[in-house]
């Protein structure tokens, strides 16, 4: 499954009541698609008169990774712990020290799995599964030897693929599907545009990717 916003701030606000008296100041709950952190806390800190306090709370949770529904409640669980130390002002003996340890302990007895990192390395990644992103690539050779790819937008391909042909610079373009984190960061395009990759890259790439059928 998936999260959303709704969902982390129904949880959230049952947890504070359950495991922290309702105490907890209510932050921004936000998801994101972090590889490496499953869950973060974030603050400002606003000075006032001579001390510094904590205000501005953001949790955010990653959707990078399928998970069961107890998954994420635990990485929501080991952030409001988080949020449990830094707005009660309480001076722990590391991020994850003594009094985060006792904390977790305590929550994790009612039946959940809170783990002392919200990094990746820090759960069992067998219960998570990769979020499978499937893009369509449109590689393209032009007459000066360049190889660019390039991520389309599925309701433009046929557009892109008209325009391409039509080109006097391009000497050959095919279409593909991919799931590599390769792409990943390639901008989902509209128009005949492509990143330049040496030939190695693109040979590579061409040869390990599933055709993609234009009709």
């Amino acid at each position: 499954m998936q999260v959303d916003v709704r969902q982390l701030e129904e949880w959230f606000a049952s947890f504070n009541e359950t495991y922290f008296g309702g105490r907890l100041p209510v932050p921004s709950l936000a998801v994101g698609k972090s590889r490496t952190r499953l869950g973060s806390l974030s603050w400002k800190m606003r000075r006032k008169l001579f001390a510094k306090r904590p205000y501005d709370y953001v949790i955010r949770i990653s959707n990078y990774y399928e998970a069961d529904e107890k998954h994420f409640k635990s990485v929501l669980l080991h952030e409001m712990i988080h949020l449990y130390v830094v707005s009660e002002g309480i001076k722990d003996t590391s991020p994850h020290g003594k009094v985060f340890r006792k904390k977790m302990s305590e929550i994790n007895a009612e039946g959940w799995n809170i783990t002392v990192s919200a990094k990746m390395g820090g759960v069992a990644k067998a219960c998570l599964r990769r979020k499978v992103c499937r893009r369509i690539v449109l590689a393209v050779t032009t007459q000066g030897g360049k190889c660019l790819l390039s991520v389309v937008g599925r309701r433009y391909v046929s557009a892109v693929d008209r325009a391409v042909r039509k080109s006097p610079d391009v000497k050959s373009c095919s279409w593909y599907v991919s799931d590599d984190d390769y792409f990943a960061d390639f901008p989902v395009v509209r128009t005949p545009r492509g990143r330049i990759v040496n030939r190695e890259v693109y040979d590579r790439f061409v040869a390990s990717m599933s055709p993609f059928d234009l009709q």
